[in-house]
């Protein structure tokens, strides 16, 4: 932390900025952040390949679903695609954090970004010849979903090679816009697509895509060197970082928190082909609504979010993903298709609220030297937690109705939050934020 030149007051050096809430200009009449950061640096190069390859990942992610559901009727096999694609980064991600500090971050991510654009291709080519079946697609969704798990922390990492760390927080927050945004373009252009074309010109755009983010990166020549340390065990290395979360008790319980929200709240973003049926009988498009809704609250979440302290956020979160379950339970009861639209935006508001305020809280204090670990920690469990619960409430939710599933689980986090409610106030007092 640094004094403010105009107030002498401390101010966060690590505090976050939302680029879409600068002015063009600021008062000064100097550049905002945000645009230096994209016009400056290899940033925004990155940023516009990163958001092009996600984009086609969710317009495949979609077009799964609905092959799956179109094939199972079976929102149990939902949750088994889910798993599939999220759940591998539960098995390699501790692995994946010591790699992205040993190892050259940008070789690693060309050749993952390689690797899962041939498997885009294969899943096209597999469907035109009529080849792909139930099987094919969870068996390659899962490879994919391995290899953005092996390669997650080295992503986010690399991303403070190619800026310095005054203008840090303002590419975090673009990196989180490009996120939402293709989750808002990739679910559309694929519903479109689907009703308009033939599913499988989506697998074919992700193939291509993705094969013009591998060029991208091939180009980046990283500002910042990575510093390689010497190597010591891999578990070593890895039992360090857990034994950082399990002494600091603030740490565990927000970590536990968003372990339960992600299980329950963001789980519904994996389900809903189920949901979308109950309002959109049979279209592809109703579903992209519901999934671009969300996105579109998720984005507004985040442009509007303010700096906070940590012990604000971790007083923060239980509320955020209370107001979740409660979006959840509306979206999954509603019988209009306005309501169930408005449900989903407050979904993905709070869902990425809370994922954005958790994180913050880990940036902000962890000891600079366990980031990796810990950032791995928390990828780990916001990857694969709803995927969990996906199958979980999947599951049930084949035998006794998608809406009656998520009103149980939602009641059950709701008796768990009250639970951890006192734990949460007594770990507020020895929280303490790392310069």
């Amino acid at each position: 932390m640094v004094p403010s030149p105009n107030t002498g007051k401390i101010r966060q050096e690590n505090s976050i900025t939302f680029p879409l809430c600068d002015t063009v200009m600021n008062r000064t009449g100097q550049i905002p952040t945000s645009l230096r950061v994209l016009t400056g640096t290899q940033f925004g190069s990155f940023c516009l390949g990163n958001g092009l390859s996600l984009v086609g990942t969710w317009m495949q992610r979609i077009a799964c679903g609905w092959l799956i559901w179109e094939w199972t009727q079976s929102a149990f096999w939902l949750g088994v695609l889910a798993a599939g694609d999220l759940l591998p980064v539960m098995l390699i991600g501790p692995f994946a954090g010591v790699a992205a500090d040993r190892w050259d971050r940008l070789r690693q991510n060309i050749r993952a970004q390689a690797v899962s654009a041939l498997l885009a291709l294969l899943m096209a080519l597999l469907l035109a010849i009529g080849r792909l079946g139930l099987l094919e697609v969870i068996a390659l969704t899962t490879l994919q979903g391995t290899l953005a798990a092996a390669i997650q922390p080295a992503r986010l990492a690399m991303v403070r090679q190619m800026v310095g760390r005054a203008d840090l927080g303002a590419a975090v927050a673009l990196n989180s816009v490009t996120v939402n945004l293709a989750r808002l373009i990739g679910p559309a252009l694929a519903g479109m697509m689907i009703v308009r074309l033939d599913i499988i010109w989506v697998f074919a755009v992700n193939a291509a895509v993705t094969a013009l983010y591998v060029l991208i990166l091939g180009r980046l020549s990283l500002a910042f060197p990575q510093k390689l340390s010497a190597p010591q065990p891999f578990l070593r290395e890895m039992a360090e970082g857990f034994r950082h979360v399990v002494a600091t008790p603030a740490l565990w319980l927000i970590l536990l928190v968003m372990l339960l929200g992600g299980m329950i709240v963001r789980s519904m973003l994996e389900l809903m082909p189920a949901i979308a049926v109950r309002t959109y009988p049979g279209n592809a498009m109703g579903l992209a609504l519901l999934t671009g809704s969300a996105a579109c609250g998720a984005i507004v979440s985040g442009l509007t979010i303010r700096p906070r302290s940590a012990v604000r956020l971790l007083y923060d979160v239980m509320v955020l993903w209370g107001l979740g379950a409660g979006a959840a339970i509306l979206m999954t009861w509603a019988t209009s298709p306005g309501l169930a639209v408005a449900a989903a935006a407050l979904l993905g508001a709070a869902t990425t609220r809370g994922l954005i305020s958790t994180q913050t809280f880990v940036q902000i204090t962890t000891p600079p030297d366990l980031h990796g670990r810990i950032l791995s920690l928390h990828g780990l469990i916001a990857r694969g937690s709803p995927a969990l619960g996906a199958l979980v409430i999947g599951f049930f939710a084949d035998r006794i109705g998608i809406a009656a599933a998520t009103l149980i689980a939602a009641a059950m986090l709701t008796f768990c939050f009250l639970l951890l409610a006192p734990l949460i106030r007594g770990a507020a007092s020895t929280v303490e934020e790392t310069d």
